[in-house]
């Protein structure tokens, strides 16, 4: 990819497999990652703006489904967060080709959960014939006895 660097992000130790997109073309657009910008609510470091003492919290996915589950809502939330941005400065070249590379990672990622756990949504391309097979998986609160 032009001018990216990749990181090995892992939601646990910060070492890992999962490739995450970072810009390095223009250092004044000051991303965080896609982990800590889902954290904290806003991808722009120079807009972030702490509450008192707030603190986000260090989401941790218990298994391999919701490690995956988490990074899609990670590079989600990254994608539609500079989306925004880019309402308000469309020539932002080097945003806009983050924002691809976040989409097309997007759907890469939802690809590989698909195959493994399932459809996530009633679009998807998994469901083919076998229609509405998720209602035969745990619910979200069968899965674990908490």
């Amino acid at each position: 990819m032009n001018n990216y660097q990749f990181y090995n992000y892992d939601w646990y130790s910060n070492r890992g497999q999962n490739n995450y997109f970072v810009s390095t073309r223009n250092s004044q657009d000051n991303l965080f990652d896609p982990k800590d910008g889902f954290e904290k609510g806003n991808m722009f470091m120079s807009l972030y703006n702490q509450y008192k003492n707030y603190q986000p919290a260090n989401l941790k996915p218990r298994n391999e489904q919701e490690k995956l589950l988490f990074n899609i809502q990670s590079i989600s939330f990254a994608a539609h967060d500079i989306n925004l941005y880019l309402d308000t400065h469309p020539n932002n070249q080097s945003l806009l080709m983050l924002y691809k590379d976040y989409i097309q990672k997007k759907e890469e990622l939802m690809m590989e959960y698909e195959k493994k756990y399932g459809p996530l949504t009633t679009m998807s391309e998994e469901i083919g014939n076998n229609q509405f097979n998720w209602i035969k998986s745990p619910w979200p609160w069968e899965e674990y006895n908490v």
